[in-house]
């Protein structure tokens, strides 16, 4: 896929600038593409293609940082967000830390957004941004004030913040989407064990923790608002790996029956 003549579009592979041996704190573009190849991404695209994001992309189609790696705009270089609450959306990059950064492309008109930081450890669901144009700035000036890294150390904070808080937001969240007529249907539908977090409002800490009842909790989403749910008991989904061995453990501690 090609931008211009003499640019090739690097899908595959993405180099970053050394110098004396570490990698610069700067944030380097990748070309724009072409009309052709704009077009050649609105099958593959997840989501809306939107005007704005159509022009972003014939400016550039992602960039590298230091810190994060490769940030693509092209949906062909990072896999598939697995957490279906968040699709659709494009896969901005996933760095070495194991941050998926992500932006939400449903809307009809504006570039993608919300840009989440799904974070795996704790479980974290972190809010960035409003859109990517907002992710965008936030990086330049993180960049050029030399402050990404700690940038990014917050972030880990905040998710650690909500993860600790997890059930104070849970009912925190439930009594506000009670006193709201529109979603009180939605919440009335949620499984009766299901801890509900919305992050409508602007916060210090603006997160969820989608991890909060481990593999086997049901996630639920209202319409495409930023109000979430997580069901299933945490202590289950933590432990249901361990059963046999707690099975087989408490087998063995059981005293034998004694003889007829």
């Amino acid at each position: 896929m090609l931008s211009t003549v003499d640019k090739k579009v690097p899908l595959f592979a993405a180099p970053g600038s050394r110098a004396a041996g570490k990698m610069l704190r700067v944030m380097t573009p990748y070309p724009g593409l072409n009309a052709e190849s704009i077009q050649g991404l609105e099958g593959l695209f997840p989501g809306m293609l939107t005007a704005e994001m159509r022009s972003l992309l014939g400016t550039q189609c992602g960039f590298h940082s230091a810190e994060l790696g490769t940030i693509d705009f092209t949906s062909r270089w990072h896999p598939e967000e697995p957490l279906s609450v968040f699709r659709p959306c494009l896969t901005l990059g996933i760095d070495d830390a194991g941050r998926r950064w992500i932006a939400e492309t449903s809307r009809h008109q504006g570039l993608p957004g919300p840009v989440w930081c799904v974070l795996s450890e704790p479980g974290v669901a972190v809010y960035v941004s409003d859109d990517l144009s907002g992710f965008f700035a936030m990086l330049k000036e993180g960049a050029r004030l030399g402050c990404i890294s700690k940038w990014l150390r917050s972030l880990a904070q905040e998710a650690r913040i909500v993860w600790a808080n997890r059930y104070g937001l849970a009912r925190q969240s439930r009594d506000q989407c009670r006193n709201d007529r529109d979603l009180r249907a939605w919440l009335a539908g949620l499984p009766f064990d299901a801890s509900v977090y919305d992050l409508r409002a602007p916060a210090p800490t603006r997160g969820w923790p989608y991890d909060l009842a481990g593999p086997e909790g049901r996630l639920y989403r209202c319409g495409k608002l930023p109000v979430f749910a997580v069901a299933g008991c945490e202590t289950a989904g933590r432990w249901r790996q361990h059963l046999p061995q707690i099975a087989a453990i408490e087998q063995l501690a059981r005293p034998a029956a004694a003889p007829p």
